[in-house]
C-alpha cells in the first residue's frame, strides 16, 4: 500500500530545510542506505531550490507542495506549483544532482492545477511500512466471553486493525463513548480473548427500538479469520439475544465482499432493504484494502418473537416485492391496497438527520400533510447543494396516506429501498435517492438469489440506470 507525507513550504529559500527533513526521513523508511538518502535529498533540494529561485516573477509569493510517496517499487517526489508555464520538452532546468541519482525526471503543466516536476527512484530494497503491525496469532485456543468496561480499547483497536479508520460505525474508535455504551446495556459486548490478548468482537446494540438489537461491531484480527473466530463469537451473541427474548435482531452486511452476508444467512438472517451508496468507502485488511467505491448495504433481519403485525398499507406498485420480504422472514402481516383517499392536514411532521460523516441524510416521517411533497423538494435541493450522495425516506406503512403518497414522492428521484422493521410491527417503507450518482450494479456482490432478486428490482426503478 502506498505510504505518503505531504509538506506545503512558501516559495522563500528559508524553508528549504524543511524540505530536506521530510525528504531524508521517507527515504529512510523506503529502505534506501544512508549515501543514497543523502544523493535523494540534495537531488530534491536542487530541484526545488530552482523553483524557488526561477519559477516565480519577482516579489510574487506563493506555495510550494511537496509529496513524498513510498510504493512497492519505486520512491517518488512530487513537487506542484503555480510558478511561470514552461515547454518541459525544452525548457527543462539542468539539476545534475537530482539526475544523477534519480531514475525518473518527469516536468507536467497542469493548467489550472499549476506545474508538476515528479521525481522517482527505484527501490532496491523492500520498503520498511509505516504504522502498527496487526499483531500475529498464536496456536492456543480462544475464548469467547463478555467485555470488561476497560477493555474498550481493546475493542477499538481489533477495528483498527480490521478496517483501519474506514469503519462504518466511527464511534467505535473512541474507546471511553464504548466503555459508556457497555456499561449502560446499550451494548451487550463480547471479545475474543487468545492468552489475554483481545483479537476480536461482536455485539448487541441497541438504538431507538428496545425489542431488535442490532448484530454488529463484528471484526477479528486478519490472522484469526481462518480459525472460526469470528463464527463463535456470532453464535455468542445470537444465543445472547435468545437469551433475553428479543423481538428481533437486526444487522448490515457491505456488497464489497460476501462474507458477512453469508455469516448472516448462517444465523438465519434475511435481506429487507439494499441501501445504495450508504457509507463512505470501507476498507477491509486482508480482504479489500484498495476499495475506493462507496459501500451499499444489505440490511438483514430475523425475528425472534415475531409480533402480531397491524393491517398494512403499501403502495400497490410494490407490494409484490414487500410481500417476498415478509414471507422470507417468515411472518405473515395483513396487507391492503385499498387506499381509500381521506383528507390530509396542512402541516406534515418529519425528522431530517445529516450525517455527514457518511455524506447521506435520512428523513423519518411521522405524518403526512399536504405540504409534504414541497418541503421534501426543498429539503432535496438544499441537500443536493450540500452535495450529500444519498438521502433515505421512511414512510410508516400503517397509514394509509403513505401509500397515496408514494408515486408523487418518487416523481422526486426517491426509488425503493426496501422495508425498516419494527419489534412492533409498525414497519416503514424506505425509499432513497441517489444525488447525480449512476451507480454500477455489477459491483454490488450479493450471496444469495433472494439478494439478487431485490437487487435486480431495485436496478429496475433507479431513475438513474434509463
Amino acid at each position: 500500500m502506498e505510504q505518503q507525507v505531504q509538506v506545503v513550504i512558501p516559495n522563500d529559500p528559508a524553508f528549504i530545510a524543511v524540505i530536506r527533513l521530510a525528504v531524508s526521513r521517507m527515504a529512510s523508511l523506503a529502505g534506501f542506505p544512508a549515501g543514497t538518502i543523502e544523493e535523494i535529498t540534495s537531488g530534491v533540494e536542487e530541484a526545488v531550490r530552482w523553483i524557488v529561485d526561477h519559477a516565480f516573477p519577482p516579489g510574487v509569493a506563493s506555495d510550494i507542495t511537496l509529496t513524498c510517496a513510498i510504493h512497492a517499487d519505486r520512491f517518488e517526489v512530487r513537487i506542484v506549483e503555480h510558478g511561470i508555464p514552461f515547454d518541459p520538452e525544452t525548457a527543462s532546468p539542468a539539476l545534475p544532482r537530482c539526475r544523477a541519482v534519480m531514475d525518473r525526471i518527469a516536468f507536467t503543466n497542469r493548467g489550472w492545477a499549476g506545474k508538476e516536476t515528479l521525481l522517482a527512484k527505484d527501490c532496491r530494497e523492500s520498503a520498511h511500512p509505516s504504522g502498527s503491525p496487526v499483531p500475529p496469532a498464536s496456536s492456543g485456543p480462544v475464548l469467547v466471553r463478555p467485555t470488561l468496561p476497560d477493555e474498550a480499547v481493546e475493542i477499538s483497536r481489533c477495528a483498527y486493525f480490521s478496517y483501519g479508520y474506514s469503519y462504518g460505525y466511527e464511534r467505535v474508535y473512541h474507546p471511553d463513548v464504548l466503555k459508556a455504551l457497555i456499561r449502560s446495556g446499550d451494548l451487550i459486548s463480547f471479545v475474543a480473548v487468545d492468552e489475554n490478548t483481545v483479537i476480536g468482537h461482536a455485539g448487541l446494540l441497541f438504538c431507538d427500538d428496545p425489542g431488535v438489537a442490532e448484530i454488529g461491531l463484528g471484526f477479528v484480527n486478519p490472522p484469526y479469520r481462518s480459525r472460526r473466530v469470528f463464527s463463535d463469537l456470532m453464535t455468542t451473541v445470537v444465543a445472547e439475544a435468545e437469551r433475553r427474548h428479543l423481538v428481533a435482531l437486526s444487522g448490515q452486511a457491505v456488497c464489497t465482499h460476501l462474507y458477512s452476508q453469508r455469516s448472516a444467512r448462517t444465523f438465519g438472517m434475511g435481506e429487507c432493504a439494499l441501501l445504495l451508496s450508504r457509507y463512505t468507502p470501507l476498507r477491509f485488511t486482508g480482504i479489500a484494502d484498495e476499495n475506493q467505491v462507496r459501500e451499499s448495504i444489505l440490511a438483514v433481519f430475523r425475528y425472534i418473537s415475531p409480533p402480531e403485525h397491524p393491517v398494512l398499507y403499501p403502495p400497490k406498485h410494490h407490494a409484490g416485492i414487500l410481500r417476498e420480504i415478509y414471507d422470507r422472514l417468515g411472518v405473515h402481516p395483513p396487507f391492503t391496497t385499498d387506499n381509500a383517499s381521506t383528507d390530509l392536514p396542512e402541516k406534515s411532521e418529519y425528522s431530517l438527520t445529516v450525517e455527514e460523516i457518511y455524506r447521506t441524510a435520512q428523513i423519518s416521517v411521522r405524518s403526512i400533510g399536504t405540504d409534504l411533497i414541497p418541503r421534501l423538494r426543498r429539503e432535496l435541493a438544499r441537500l443536493r447543494a450540500g452535495r450529500l450522495e444519498a438521502v433515505y425516506i421512511h414512510l410508516p406503512l400503517t397509514a394509509p396516506k403513505s401509500a397515496a403518497m408514494v408515486d408523487a414522492i418518487e416523481n422526486l428521484g426517491f426509488f425503493f429501498a426496501g422495508l425498516h422493521l419494527a419489534s412492533t410491527g409498525e414497519d416503514l417503507l424506505t425509499l432513497q435517492y441517489l444525488n447525480n450518482q449512476i451507480l454500477d450494479y455489477d459491483t454490488i456482490t450479493v450471496a444469495s438469489p433472494h439478494a439478487g432478486r431485490l437487487k435486480e428490482y431495485i436496478r429496475e426503478r433507479d431513475p438513474w440506470q434509463g
